[in-house]
């Protein structure tokens, strides 16, 4: 059992990690945003022959997950043949080291165990409306074991993780219900639980230190006020509001987001309507204070994002 873990970021600043892309359809670029300057720094672009296109991805966000203990990312992207491609990315050049084509249905998310150091995906098979957690092989890109299935649901993008419970934490589609569905990657695995979810969500990131679900999400009274509350995990409901977003009906809030689990900040990305902007609101979780900006003179658009930190 860890008993004490902790992580520090490599900048001090508000930088997000991630994949990019500008009007060259023929790559994604890998890079950073430094939010305390509205600045892109590109490390890296990557032909989406080798990596697969980030624009044909079946759900809203590229399954991308950080491997801090090799500083390496994996992302996971449809060929031009709809063939599923996972690829390694080192995190500090962008350079590329390997791609695999071993998994022949859709990746729907990604997600690494920093202690356990695994690599575990959430998988469409060839049923419909039923998916499955595996964990896959760093070295050969195949499926190394089943740890759950899950059945009767539709998948969404959303995921996060437990490095301590070693839990994959999912967001599903049963009737027209969204659940919340945890499953145990260790030992032989299984579907832990099931909760309906009475409130649309848009995103969600786990925070192991204080075993704590953060959750983006609309308010379904005037459906315009974007915020962020802490999930309750048995009841399925939001148990606090940390904050608001945005209240403004042209300004809505995306899947796209991260978690700095050092600074106890959520990002989540905006979309300002007309005219077309995207955005970044960052708030801290314990103090719910929220800043944000607007990139207005970007010529690039975000597919997935991570927060680079180190564990000791």
């Amino acid at each position: 059992m860890i008993t004490s873990v902790y992580a520090t970021r490599q900048d001090p600043s508000n930088v997000l990690y991630g994949l990019f892309s500008d009007s060259d359809e023929t790559h994604v670029h890998y890079g950073l945003l430094d939010l305390d300057t509205s600045q892109f720094n590109i490390f890296s672009s990557l032909s989406i022959n080798d990596v697969g296109n980030p624009k044909n991805v079946k759900y809203s966000v590229v399954p991308l997950t950080y491997d801090p203990n090799n500083d390496v990312v994996y992302m996971a992207a449809p060929s031009n043949n709809s063939k599923t491609i996972l690829s390694v990315i080192n995190a500090t050049t962008g350079n590329l080291l390997s791609t695999f084509e071993t998994i022949s249905n859709t990746i729907i998310s990604l997600q690494y165990d920093i202690f356990q150091k695994q690599l575990f995906a959430h998988i469409e098979t060839n049923f419909e409306n039923v998916t499955l957690i595996g964990e896959i092989d760093t070295n050969n890109g195949n499926i190394k074991q089943i740890l759950g299935t899950i059945n009767n649901t539709k998948p969404t993008h959303m995921s996060s993780y437990c490095p301590i419970c070693r839990k994959y934490f999912l967001i599903m589609i049963e009737d027209k219900d969204f659940i919340y569905v945890g499953v145990n990657t260790s030992n032989s695995g299984g579907v832990d639980w099931k909760a309906i979810i009475n409130f649309p969500p848009i995103s969600i990131k786990f925070d192991y230190k204080t075993f704590t679900m953060y959750a983006t999400y609309i308010n379904q009274t005037d459906g315009i006020t974007s915020s962020l509350g802490i999930l309750n995990r048995t009841l399925g409901g939001i148990s606090k509001v940390i904050g608001i977003i945005s209240q403004h009906p042209e300004i809505y809030v995306t899947s796209l987001s991260a978690y700095d689990v050092a600074q106890n900040i959520y990002y989540a990305s905006k979309q300002l309507s007309f005219p077309s902007y995207s955005g970044v609101s960052y708030i801290n979780v314990n103090t719910s204070e929220e800043k944000s900006i607007l990139l207005t003179k970007t010529k690039y658009n975000s597919y997935a994002w991570f927060i680079k930190q180190f564990v000791h």
